[in-house]
């Protein structure tokens, strides 16, 4: 399938100053993104996703490695991000404005002009349309994420990239946020996004990577991965005399049974419910959680720190072994911040 962002040994370093040393935010990162694809960047605060995001869109220059979006280098002001959306995790609007008002500015930006049946198409689609005359100075955090949305969509891109997409809204905009992606990649489009929350992940990204301290950790298809170390079936069955000590059951009626089992058990137990006069109605290999995975390979990688600290592997380092903190705002073309030598 071709690839929509290839990123190969990706390094950002920031220059310290006096009050702070130099950080390498990110240390080799490699991983392909294929079109089609919901992709989830993942990690702990700090993790160096925001700084990452920042890279693909050609907001930072890399210190080392490339980034190759659509094929082609992404730099500000090239003609490819006529069909590319990004929305940042606290978008900052002209609060003077109304909805539409504001929709027709962003829309302006655009050296393609944009047909106003577009405009109304993304009103509609995020659910704003009858609120168009609202001035910004007056719609809540999620009314503002969803102009933010619209504004992403008028442009029908092939590529939409998103920051913290869900941070701090209700549940039923989360709900409406969520069938507005699934959609769109329905249509086509591809979607970059980074998350801390790990459930709305779970539910639409066919594909994820886990960063911690500058590096992916983790990397591939969210079906494998939630799959990869799991060892029991979740078991349902009619209730029979004497079950195997190995089959816990944890919920009980009249009628059923739920329960989970070891995987290496499981002909033993189908073998002795059948001839107790037991049913079996559901048997399915349990996938862990995204939660689960996440939080054990990150532990994994702070242990590895710690060991390493010990042993003394990081002492004489020309640099913080550390990344910066994901709210720090890129500085446009990235060379007065980068380290050189």
């Amino acid at each position: 399938m071709t690839a929509v962002l290839e990123v190969e040994g990706l390094r950002k370093r920031f220059r310290g100053t006096l009050f702070r040393r130099s950080v390498e935010a990110l240390k080799g990162v490699d991983f392909c993104v294929r079109r089609g694809d919901i992709f989830g960047l993942l990690g702990p605060n700090g993790a160096g996703k925001s700084t990452a995001m920042y890279c693909f869109l050609g907001l930072l220059r890399p210190t080392a490695g490339s980034v190759r979006l659509n094929g082609e280098r992404p730099e500000i002001g090239s003609a490819l991000f006529e069909k590319v959306a990004y929305l940042p995790e606290e978008p900052h609007y002209p609060l003077y404005l109304t909805v539409e008002e504001a929709l027709r500015y962003y829309a302006s930006l655009y050296d393609t002009p944009i047909p106003p049946h577009r405009l109304e198409a993304a009103l509609e689609e995020v659910g704003m349309a009858k609120w168009r005359k609202m001035r910004l100075t007056k719609c809540s955090k999620g009314m503002k994420q969803k102009l933010g949305i619209a504004a992403s969509l008028i442009n029908d891109p092939e590529v939409l990239f998103l920051d913290e997409p869900t941070r701090g809204l209700d549940p039923v905009i989360v709900k409406e946020f969520r069938d507005i992606l699934l959609k769109r990649n329905r249509r086509g489009t591809t979607v970059i996004l980074n998350s801390h929350v790990l459930s709305e992940v779970e539910m639409i990204c066919n594909r994820v990577a886990i960063l911690n301290k500058g590096e992916v950790i983790l990397d591939g298809e969210l079906e494998e991965i939630l799959r990869v170390g799991s060892n029991c079936y979740e078991i349902r069955c009619s209730p029979f005399t004497d079950p195997p000590p190995s089959f816990t059951v944890l919920q009980k009626t009249e009628t059923e049974w739920k329960g989970e089992l070891p995987a290496g058990e499981i002909e033993e137990f189908i073998h002795t419910l059948t001839a107790r006069g037991g049913t079996l109605f559901e048997c399915r290999f349990r996938k862990r959680t995204l939660e689960e995975v996440f939080v054990e390979r990150v532990r994994e990688g702070e242990e590895k720190t710690e060991e390493n600290a010990v042993l003394g592997t990081s002492a004489g380092a020309p640099f913080a072994s550390g990344t910066v903190d994901e709210g720090e705002e890129p500085a446009v073309g990235g060379s007065n911040e980068e380290e050189r030598g």
